[in-house]
C-alpha cells in the first residue's frame, strides 16, 4: 500500500472528523496524504477562493486540490487519479440513514476503502476515543502498529 489517503473536507464538524481521522490513519500507515474540497460546478471567483483557503488550511502541509463539481464524483476521480490507498470522508446524513448521500456515493464507487466518519465521532473529545494504533494488514496476517 503506497497510495496517499484522500480526504475530502468541507466546513462541518464531520469534515474536522475526517480530517483528524485521515491524519492519523496517513500517520500510522506512512502514507501521504491529500485534502480535496469539492466546490460546485457554478462557484464564483469568491467562492473558489473561500474554498482554496479551506483546503490549504486543512492541508497543513500536506498535498491540497480545490475540484468543481459534484463531491462525490469528484473524490473518486481524484482516487482513482492517485491510486489512493484509502478515501476518508465524513458523514452528517440523516439519522434515519446509515450513511449521508455523499459518503454513500462515494463508498460504493472508490477503487479503493471508504472509511466514513460519522458527526458524532467529531463532537467526541479525544481523550474519550478509543486508542490502540492503526492495524496493518497483509497476506494473511496482522501486525498492530500503534
Amino acid at each position: 500500500m503506497s497510495g496517499p489517503v484522500i480526504c475530502g473536507v468541507g466546513d462541518s464538524a464531520a469534515a474536522a472528523g475526517a480530517l483528524a481521522t485521515a491524519r492519523e490513519l496517513a500517520a500510522g500507515l506512512d502514507l501521504p496524504m491529500h485534502v480535496v474540497h469539492v466546490a460546485g460546478c457554478d462557484a464564483g471567483p469568491e467562492e473558489l477562493a473561500a474554498a482554496t483557503a479551506l483546503a490549504r488550511t486543512a492541508a497543513r502541509g500536506a498535498a491540497w486540490t480545490v475540484e468543481r463539481g459534484h463531491p462525490a464524483d469528484r473524490l473518486v476521480a481524484v482516487a482513482r487519479r492517485a491510486g489512493a490507498a484509502f478515501v476518508v470522508v465524513g458523514c452528517h446524513g440523516p439519522r434515519s440513514s446509515l450513511l449521508g448521500s455523499i459518503s454513500a456515493d462515494v463508498s460504493r464507487r472508490a477503487p479503493c476503502p471508504v472509511v466514513v466518519v460519522p458527526d458524532l465521532a467529531a463532537r467526541q473529545p479525544a481523550r474519550e476515543r478509543p486508542t490502540g494504533g492503526i492495524v496493518r494488514f497483509g497476506l494473511g496476517r496482522a501486525a498492530a502498529r500503534g
